[in-house]
């Protein structure tokens, strides 16, 4: 079903690749020290990207990374889903420029739970999302198509083409309760289960901002505003800013108990596609905190267990 919501246009700001080594300098004190990788936040797994060693993961309970997915140059994009049984990806049809293939993993096994062709356009690339109940996945927009919400077979259940006369070109996150949020211009707005309405959440007044995020238990929204990190309740109440450096800090995102925040910070430009930041973990509770070397010891950089340094991404990253 096809339908003509007054719709977004935004800008989907997926990060670039880069082959660049890790320089992250230490930033606060681990609990225990650096390198024995424990941030005592509690359970939970870190996946992110990393340049050519492909998709990695750290356990943060003992501080032990490995991969997770070896490097592949026909991955576009990928997720994890909420209850960290599941792992999406979209991958190039080695076939048909003008399609890419969905895959649906089940983690503990590996068996495929379902696998895909969907048609996206030539060259197109799409980073899709799995819903907060596994039931629906999100694929981001294309240059030929707008938002697709699709079954886990690939059955297209919607194609949200526009808003307000504009097509749909940008980024677009679930909510816990399966609406979806998305920006327009400065302002963010939230969508109904029906994908018929969308009502105004907040107006924002920056310059350059993007890379929001929602919390687990869909009371908070994280987002990059200028050079830092900005945190609202889920109403658009109470934007307040919960990062400072003389750097920049990106990539918000939130525990799955929502207590915390994984963020990016000392964020570097390679090369016109190539950046990457080094990974610290805050508390999502409202204060700021302060991200340049040494200057906030409640910063928690994400040393995994017999290294030195904080933990570099140049891509997706997960906590699950």
């Amino acid at each position: 079903m096809k339908r003509h919501l007054c719709w977004l246009a935004l800008v989907l700001i997926f990060s670039g690749c880069t082959k660049n080594e890790k320089t992250a300098d230490n930033n606060g004190t681990t609990p225990g020290g650096a390198g024995t990788g424990g941030t005592q936040l509690g359970s939970g797994i870190l996946y992110y990207s990393w340049a050519t060693e492909g998709e990695l993961k750290i356990d943060l309970k003992t501080g032990v990374k490995g991969q997770f997915m070896q490097y592949d140059t026909r991955r576009n994009g990928w997720d994890v889903s909420q209850d960290n049984t599941l792992v999406l990806e979209s991958r190039d049809d080695p076939d048909d420029y003008d399609a890419e293939i969905y895959t649906i993993i089940n983690i503990k096994d590996n068996t495929v739970v379902s696998k895909f062709k969907k048609n996206t356009g030539y060259a197109n690339h799409t980073s899709p999302r799995l819903s907060y109940d596994k039931k629906l996945i999100l694929a981001m927009p294309t240059d030929d198509d707008g938002i697709m919400v699709l079954d886990l077979q690939g059955n297209i259940l919607f194609n949200l083409m526009s808003f307000q006369g504009q097509p749909l070109k940008g980024r677009v996150v679930w909510m816990p309760d399966n609406t979806l949020l998305f920006n327009q211009g400065n302002s963010l707005y939230r969508t109904n289960k029906e994908f018929t309405k969308a009502t105004l959440v907040k107006t924002l007044n920056f310059a350059d901002w993007g890379q929001f995020n929602v919390s687990p238990d869909g009371s908070k929204i994280a987002l990059n505003g200028g050079n830092h990190l900005w945190m609202m309740n889920a109403d658009g109440s109470n934007l307040t800013q919960i990062t400072e450096s003389n750097a920049i800090e990106v990539w918000p995102i939130f525990s799955p108990d929502s207590k915390y925040l994984l963020i990016g910070y000392d964020y570097t430009i390679t090369n016109q596609w190539g950046r990457y930041w080094h990974m610290a973990i805050i508390p999502a509770d409202f204060n700021k905190y302060n991200l340049d070397k040494g200057a906030d010891k409640r910063v928690i950089p994400i040393i995994a267990k017999g290294e030195t340094t904080a933990e570099a991404s140049d891509g997706v990253t997960i906590w699950r």
